[in-house]
């Protein structure tokens, strides 16, 4: 059992280690996700330095882990979804994500019924998580690639529409899953369970945020030096306002993130014009680049965690040939669904042949699946919904298409790589 030394000194080898990773990602071209599961693999199940017994502090932990996971990744991909730059989205990659997502959802779904024998709402909940490349994996790849912009602004925009459905999709089935009434009268419970988990998770969302910029603008002395803290409290007070009414705590949380940096960082009326009422008592722009900033830090430190944390969980004596089956069956079924969807993006590449065909081999393996199918994994268990193979499957699939969008992308990134210097200056 770990003293309270040894804890600190992990917590802080750990930070380091995926700190290291994500800085050498243009050496080694591998992400964190997969170098931090396998810690958490090793430490756990494998060497049993760490208790992951149904009855330790780490099972226990699962609710708490997982409610923080959600709040500030959500949070932090909602205040980056700027509305301007959503209207300027090209509509070939909206396209691409709903055909990739729709297909993968029925396709893996119905794989998954058949193979494991889960029940149809398990399926899809399994299918709709594993749906979408990671929105933590996709900017690290972005930022770190010399590549044309588009590529570059289009596997961003991937990521984060993705992780959305990967986990609104998923929490709001296992929420309707849950519901005793559901069982016997689920038509009956479906439609207005829905309108009232996401609008009125929507509206407390909508609500809180203005609420909170209000106070920013009017106290900005008081709240100046504490902006990013009091933000983050008032992040957490909407989630748990949520989950005490029986809301969608992912929508209300993901609605505060896109009012909160949307609204507040309309700037201040010029000295001569007239001030608008947003202007007046909503504009923060200060306190909104301030939290911004520090966001960042604090889902890089959660997620780095998390994915060590999900690492813990994997039972290995639970898995089977079925299992690792499964997980190389679903990323095939992943792959086969991008090249399907594949012409659509004919607008987003590059005209040069030669450009273009490293572009399409970059979008072509990014598969690398995250945070969301992992939060997905953990919370079903915190719902009191036990699936057998469910999150080591889950797991398996993190693993597979972690390792194959690490050969995938190295090899089709190859070649600017290798370019000259002229030519790599060409495509930056």
């Amino acid at each position: 059992m770990f003293s309270i030394g040894l804890a600190f000194i992990f917590i802080a080898g750990i930070s380091f280690l995926g700190f290291a990773i994500n800085a050498l990602f243009d050496k080694i071209k591998i992400t964190s996700v997969l170098p931090l599961m396998l810690i958490g693999l090793l430490i756990g199940p494998v060497f049993g330095l760490v208790n992951v017994g149904s009855s330790s502090i780490i099972t226990e932990l699962n609710p708490y882990i997982t409610a923080i996971a959600i709040a500030f990744v959500l949070f932090d991909i909602g205040m980056n979804m700027r509305i301007k730059t959503l209207s300027k989205v090209i509509l070939a990659s909206t396209q691409f994500v709903l055909l990739t997502q729709i297909i993968i959802g029925a396709a893996v779904g119905l794989f998954v019924y058949y193979i494991m024998g889960w029940s149809w709402p398990i399926a899809i909940i399994f299918s709709f998580a594993v749906s979408g490349p990671s929105s933590i994996t996709a900017p690290t790849l972005a930022k770190n690639m010399k590549a044309p912009e588009n590529l570059r602004t289009f596997i961003v925009y991937e990521g984060v529409f993705s992780d959305i459905l990967e986990l609104v999709v998923p929490l709001v089935l296992i929420s309707i899953y849950v519901i005793p009434s559901a069982q016997s009268a689920i038509a009956a419970a479906l439609g207005p369970t829905i309108f009232y988990q996401l609008m009125g998770a929507a509206s407390l969302g909508v609500v809180s945020a203005l609420f909170w910029l209000y106070i920013l603008n009017r106290f900005p002395e008081a709240s100046k030096n504490y902006s990013w803290m009091l933000t983050i409290a008032m992040v957490i007070a909407t989630y748990g306002v949520s989950a005490q009414f029986g809301l969608n705590t992912a929508i209300a949380v993901f609605i505060f993130g896109i009012v909160f940096a949307n609204i507040g960082s309309i700037n201040k009326a010029k000295e001569g014009e007239e001030e608008s009422f947003v202007q007046k008592y909503f504009s923060v722009n200060d306190y909104v680049d301030h939290t911004r900033e520090y966001q960042r830090e604090i889902v890089f430190f959660v997620s780095t965690f998390f994915f060590v944390y999900i690492g813990l969980l994997f039972n290995l004596s639970t898995v089977t040939f079925n299992i690792i089956g499964l997980g190389i069956a679903v990323t095939a079924l992943i792959i086969l669904s991008r090249i399907i969807a594949m012409p659509i993006l004919s607008k987003v590449f590059s005209k040069d042949p030669e450009t273009q065909k490293v572009e399409r081999g970059v979008a072509y393996f990014n598969i690398a699946r995250g945070l969301s199918p992992a939060i997905i994994a953990i919370y079903i268990l915190t719902s009191g919904v036990y699936v057998q193979g469910f999150t080591d499957s889950i797991f398996m699939v993190i693993l597979i298409t972690n390792l194959i969008f690490t050969a995938g992308v190295f090899i089709s990134y190859k070649p600017i790589l290798e370019a000259p210097a002229a030519e790599k200056a060409a495509v930056k």
